[in-house]
């Protein structure tokens, strides 16, 4: 039988309304789905080697697109890399350049943003709250669904959604869209393979001993009921299918231990497959050099949404990339919360160059382990390698914006087991700037004893902290986050006294994290030192204006002081 003409004649006038659009291609009626991984190697996947039977769903994505090898991301940190998958823009430019500090500029354009102004439907479904809307990807979603935000800690997991139930609701969005015959742009973001590794019992059983790819199993089979529902739907010859991870995951490289401070391959090279509808270049493998950041030019030209603008990122769409070409990655948590050197680099055909207080050079080629430093017998090529960093450093930024987090939100990101501390935006140091802070190479060591500290605090082992923070603090006591944590592990054992210090030192000297301020002012409303507190409370209060927390601490302790007008004052201004 012959499709209703009334579902018909919609299709028809949006497909001429986007022809309309410049830049538009003969398929810019065609829909897309974006699946970000968090947290998986490139080499996990069955059809990227790793072990067979892993992940057959992403294979056969794989054997119906197009796999790219040497696929690198921006940052491996959750939050930066997304905002690069989603705006074209390396984190130098769209200034995300770590979890929990600011949050996505409003002068960013979103892929989202992009479709829904050309009348697309656009929702996003995420796993875990470190991509919560108020770090500002929500922008252009019409529908954006994540993890409740957190009151309380419950257990391990209490920060992210299991897989499953992110999947369910992006299958019953789909359907709803199906129905209603409109092209939409989809995000799912599936959070599984992320620490801590709890997956589902049969997959548990399934790698025993191999948690991490028992929830990279788990994922599979998710993105697997999402390929399913394009073709219940019939919607996979309508869709674009993008699936990217926003970083890998180290087990023991270089010492490294999970993401996040180092720029080592085990967690800067990542899973990038691209599936046309039509079966175009339907089993190529390709080891072109490409980035994060091409997804939302790629995503643009495939849905004929016009040129991508002013951004970092290479179209794939039909196309292959320069030999030449060359992608920036960085990390600058080290920077921001050890005390260390900031971290970047550039990568291309030739070799990856490590830009820190003391550089580094590997030839990947001959050298995939990154275990020979070729910097000194290459040194006349790292010219060029700066180059390319300096002149991207100095290309225009996206105006930094601050992030709104109270307590609950901070406590559930580091729950996941992020070492950021809430901080207001600052100017920060370029990548080339001259710096004598010890490098991130040489501080593994005190990295593993860091996230330990941590960990023995997440788990209520405060004493135990305590004395391995002490430890790290005798080598570097501009380890920042190491004294926040001591910090907290004094007060949680009841020595509110103690923690005065650590945390007045921090104020002066270290980042401007919204909760040193307002821990201090706790710690000096117990030794009833109400004028201090008063000052404490109000730093708080102007780097974090939205938490209410702060406000109710500086009301308390006016109001002890006597100074109930300016309380109530307070108390009335939100």
């Amino acid at each position: 039988m012959g499709e209703d003409r009334s579902r018909i004649l919609p299709r028809l006038l949006f497909g001429v309304a986007l022809a309309l659009l410049p830049g538009c291609t003969e398929e810019a009626h065609r829909s897309a789905l974006l699946v970000t991984l968090d947290t998986t190697r490139a080499d996990v996947l069955s059809c990227n080697g790793g072990e067979p039977g892993t992940t057959p769903n992403i294979d056969r994505l794989a054997n119906e697109g197009i796999l790219y090898t040497n696929a690198h991301t921006a940052a491996p940190l959750t939050l930066p890399a997304h905002a690069s998958i989603l705006t074209g823009l390396y984190p130098l430019r769209h200034t995300l350049r770590d979890n929990m500090i600011g949050r996505l500029p409003d002068d960013a354009h979103t892929i989202a943003e992009a479709a829904s102004e050309a009348g697309y439907a656009t929702a996003a479904f995420v796993g875990a709250v470190v991509l919560d809307r108020s770090f500002g990807l929500s922008q252009g979603f019409q529908r954006y669904e994540g993890p409740p935000r957190p009151t309380v800690q419950l257990d391990s997991h209490f920060g992210e959604l299991p897989g499953k139930t992110v999947a369910d609701r992006a299958i019953a969005y789909l359907r709803d869209t199906a129905a209603a015959d409109a092209p939409f742009f989809v995000w799912v973001h599936l959070f599984d393979p992320h620490f801590p590794y709890e997956p589902p019992a049969e997959l548990a059983a399934r790698f025993p001993g191999r948690p991490y790819l028992g929830e990279v199993a788990s994922a599979d089979e998710q993105v697997g009921r999402l390929l399913a529902t394009l073709d219940e739907l019939d919607l996979a010859d309508e869709t674009f299918v993008l699936l990217v991870a926003d970083h890998g995951e180290a087990f023991g490289e270089h010492d490294e231990v999970t993401h996040g401070a180092f720029c080592w391959e085990s967690t800067l090279r990542v899973p990038l497959i691209l599936r046309h509808p039509d079966g175009r270049e339907a089993g190529r493998v390709t080891d072109e050099v490409v980035s994060v950041v091409d997804v939302f030019p790629t995503l643009l030209e495939a849905m004929g949404l016009g040129p991508p603008g002013d951004v970092d990122g290479t179209s794939l769409f039909r196309r292959g990339v320069p030999a030449e070409r060359g992608v920036y990655f960085e990390s600058y948590t080290g920077y921001l919360s050890y005390g260390w050197s900031p971290l970047a680099g550039w990568l291309d055909g030739e070799g990856k160059y490590l830009h820190s207080s003391e550089p580094l050079f590997f030839d990947l080629r001959s050298d995939p382990g990154e275990r020979q430093d070729l910097s000194e017998r290459r040194a006349d090529v790292l010219a060029r390698y700066r180059r390319a960093i300096g002149d991207l450093a100095a290309r225009p930024a996206l105006h930094a914006t601050r992030a709104s987090l109270d307590a609950e939100m901070a406590d559930a990101i580091r729950g996941l087991g992020y070492a950021a501390g809430r901080s207001a935006q600052r100017t920060l140091p370029g990548p080339l700037e001259p710096t004598d802070r010890p490098s991130p190479q040489r501080m593994v060591r005190q990295d593993r004893q860091t996230l330990e500290a941590m960990e023995l605090n997440n788990s209520g082992q405060y004493a135990r902290a305590e004395s391995v923070l002490r430890q790290i603090l005798r080598t570097n006591d501009e380890n920042w986050f190491a004294l926040n944590q001591l910090s907290l592990s004094l007060m949680r054992l009841g020595r509110p006294d103690e923690a005065i210090e650590p945390l007045e030192r921090l104020l002066a000297s270290g980042p401007p994290w919204a909760d040193v301020p307002f821990k201090l002012g706790n710690c000096l409303a117990t030794q009833g030192r109400w004028e201090d507190a008063v000052n404490a409370f109000s730093r708080a209060v102007e780097l974090d204006p939205d938490n209410p927390r702060p406000r109710q601490g500086l009301a308390a302790c006016l109001e002890r002081l006597g100074r109930t007008r300016e309380a109530e004052e307070v108390r009335a201004s939100r």
